[in-house]
């Protein structure tokens, strides 16, 4: 837009070039749909009455990053039917010094597009009215040219800068254009006057360009006066931007510059979020219908997949769902339970993007900060369900895709074919064979599993032993077609291959059978304290999760577990003790427990006691203190990106409303009694110990009666 600062009875031709952009589009509206309600006071144009407790709790506290209140800024340009947006800002700084500090910039943030503006008198009507529904304010919910559905609705967004700055100017140009162009409204709010008295109008000061014309229409707006907020690089901010908007129009354009002097200007164009995403995953979702208990079907379009590797920028990560083009919420998983097949790869690589317009239709079913949605009402428990329906048949469809990135990954990291070249050189049998039998073993891991050097040394050494054996590696290859999990049955194979004492996968079995039945004993005396409940628990940790596998443990929990008991002590003061073993001088806060990805907190109590309030309180704390020191130090966070915390505890009586609530609306938070405990392990085991006992009578059979091939084979290797 071109400004022309002239009043009546001047040049109008006399103007200079300057660019205008938006503000929220809840401000902007049909200009012969507004009535005047102009100040008396022609030195006080501008009349706002807003109390304090508004803009602390609509503006500062709902939006306190730089790229949340952009969106805000720039969804109100879209709705004033803008085509294109231009952003000026500092790139990668803070945008205010520490206290006691030497001082920055002083910078400024603008914002400016070429939608259709305001008026004076839309701006005291629309913009300066907080919290009135646009849409039923003009009676429609389209824009005003282009009839674009419109993002804004409650009228609040315009409060948005003050969650990182203390003055917003305003220099927009609308309505009607006349011989002289377009009439300039320009006001300057400032947080500290608005905040200092709740009780009479606020009157905005009007800006020197107030009353000129322009030759163009559009709005812009200025941010100065910063708190201490961090600007994201350029590729960051573009990438949190862009996760935000999925709009693909060619008639809209937003444009990021950036204003630190650098050798060569840089500016990026919002677009298409760029996902790795893993091939043959991708679930494509425009045919499907989100079903409400009353029956209404509802579209959605979008998609689902998985990515090559987990998402540190938590802009990527998960499922982000849209409505109107503009972002309503973003989901890792649905909120779905634990102990479905393929949780931990759902968890880890997730992503997708889902519209669902009916989300800001008739009913409002999204959060006044617009960045959730009202899960609880009929429509979202709908959604909800249909998001883990969606997301199981995706883990279901996905495996055969993970498998093979999982072995991609297994061969970069093991070397496998260099080494065997150089093992046995002309032996193309041998050598096809080990691979055979590896590939095999990594069917039923997760990829994160195959990072872990020991881990993968420990499947390398495996598959050379069972390569050689073709009967073992036969019948490895038709378990792997109908098991989960073929390391769990392998054990009964190197038993009749007579191989198992090499690695000691031959001892799971009596251990297993070992710790149940001390287990039992513990439950059933009934007087049992914590710590040997707690030893038992740290060395059997699959008691816990019985899918667990002994080759899914690795020695990462040990650096864990120091490295968090020493940011504990730092934080708090105090000494944290996570593990029972050889720690008998100090009974543990908690026991520490882990499988790939996940890292497990468990409050053990002993048999017959009432958990209290207080003790519920503490373990929660644990778990969000373990939350924050893995986000801290992301290194250690990736690798375990589900953290859940489980009290082991016969009785709940004594817990509050309060306790009860939280635990039932946290997912990660779960209470179980021993005896539910014994029961789960007793039945999760039931097929395995049936199978040990088969294999060990079996083994009382001669190697020659077991079959032909296999008493060759483990005459072989013995």
């Amino acid at each position: 837009m071109t400004q022309n600062n002239t009043h009546e009875g001047d040049d109008p031709t006399a103007n200079s070039g300057m660019l205008f952009h938006t503000v929220p589009s809840q401000t902007t509206g049909d200009h012969d749909t507004v009535k005047p309600t102009l100040a008396a006071d022609p030195s006080k144009p501008y009349a706002m009455r807003i109390s304090r407790l508004t803009v602390d709790k609509l503006g500062i506290k709902m939006y306190d990053r730089v790229s949340a209140v952009l969106a805000e800024v720039i969804a109100n340009a879209y709705d004033a039917d803008a085509e294109h947006v231009k952003v000026r800002l500092p790139w990668g700084v803070f945008l205010a010094a520490k206290p006691g500090s030497a001082p920055v910039g002083p910078y400024e943030i603008s914002i400016e597009d070429d939608g259709h503006g305001m008026t004076a008198e839309e701006v005291n009507s629309n913009y300066l009215t907080v919290g009135s529904d646009r849409r039923k304010r003009f009676g429609k919910d389209s824009s005003r040219d282009k009839n674009r559905p419109v993002m804004g609705r409650k009228g609040i967004g315009k409060l948005a800068p003050f969650g990182i700055c203390e003055t917003v100017e305003v220099i927009t140009a609308g309505g009607v254009k006349t011989e002289k162009g377009y009439e300039v409204a320009h006001l300057i709010l400032s947080l500290n006057e608005i905040l200092d008295d709740t009780d009479t109008v606020y009157h905005p000061t009007p800006g020197p360009q107030n009353g000129t014309w322009a030759l163009d229409h559009g709005t812009t707006i200025k941010l100065r006066d910063f708190h201490r907020k961090k600007v994201p690089t350029g590729q960051e901010l573009h990438r949190q931007l862009s996760a935000r908007f999925g709009i693909q129009r060619i008639d809209w354009d937003v444009e990021l510059c950036n204003t630190e002097e650098t050798l060569i200007p840089e500016n990026l164009h919002l677009g298409e979020l760029a996902i790795d995403i893993l091939d043959d995953t991708k679930m494509i979702l425009d045919d499907r219908c989100v079903e409400t208990e009353s029956g209404e079907k509802l579209p959605i379009s979008g998609w689902l997949a998985y990515t090559r590797k987990p998402y540190k920028d938590e802009a990527m990560a998960g499922i982000r769902i849209f409505s109107r083009g503009k972002i309503v919420a973003q989901t890792r998983d649905f909120m779905i339970g634990s102990g479905f097949h393929g949780e931990y790869s759902i968890r880890s690589y997730l992503v997708g993007e889902i519209h669902a317009e009916w989300l800001d239709q008739n009913e409002d079913l999204i959060r006044s900060d617009r960045q959730d949605i009202i899960w609880s009402s009929e429509v979202g428990d709908a959604l909800k369900k249909w998001g883990q329906a969606v997301i199981r048949e995706l883990a279901k469809r996905g495996k055969t895709a993970l498998q093979k990135q999982t072995w991609t990954d297994f061969e970069q990291a093991s070397g496998l074919d260099e080494r065997l070249v150089k093992e046995a050189p002309g032996d193309k049998q041998y050598q096809e064979s080990v691979k055979q039998a590896a590939r095999l073993l990594v069917s039923d891991r997760d990829r994160e599993s195959v990072s872990d050097p020991q881990h993968v040394e420990k499947i390398v050494q495996l598959a050379k032993t069972i390569g050689p054996h073709k009967a073992l590696l036969e019948a490895l290859h038709e378990v792997s077609e109908v098991a989960d999990s073929p390391l769990d049955i392998i054990l009964g194979l190197f038993q009749k291959a007579r191989i198992a004492e090499m690695y000691s996968l031959g001892q799971v079995a009596s251990e297993r059978i070992e710790v149940v039945n001390r287990l039992t004993s513990l439950i059933e005396d009934g007087t049992t304290l914590e710590q040997p409940l707690q030893e038992l628990l740290e060395q059997a940790p699959w008691l816990m999760a019985p899918e667990w596998t002994p080759l899914g443990m690795n020695e990462s929990l040990e650096r864990v577990r120091k490295s968090f008991e020493a940011w504990y002590f730092k934080k708090e003061g105090v000494a944290l003790v996570t593990s029972a073993i050889n720690r008998h001088r100090r009974e543990p806060d908690f026991v520490l427990l882990h499988d790939s990805g996940t890292l497990w907190i468990v409050e053990i109590k002993r048999m017959n006691y009432h958990l209290t309030d207080a003790e519920y309180l503490r373990a929660v704390n644990y778990l969000h203190d373990l939350d924050a020191f893995l986000n801290e130090n992301p290194t250690l966070g990736m690798q375990f990106p589900i953290r859940k915390l489980t009290f082991v505890a016969d009785h709940i009586d004594k817990l509050s409303s309060v306790s009860m609530s939280s635990m039932r609306n946290d997912h990660r938070i779960a209470i179980r009694g021993w005896h539910e405990l014994l029961d789960d392990t007793l039945r999760a085991h039931r097929d395995f110990l049936a199978r040990v006992e088969g294999v060990r009578n079996d083994s009382a059979v001669p190697a020659s009666g077991s079959g032909s091939g296999s008493g060759s084979n483990a005459g072989s290797a013995n």
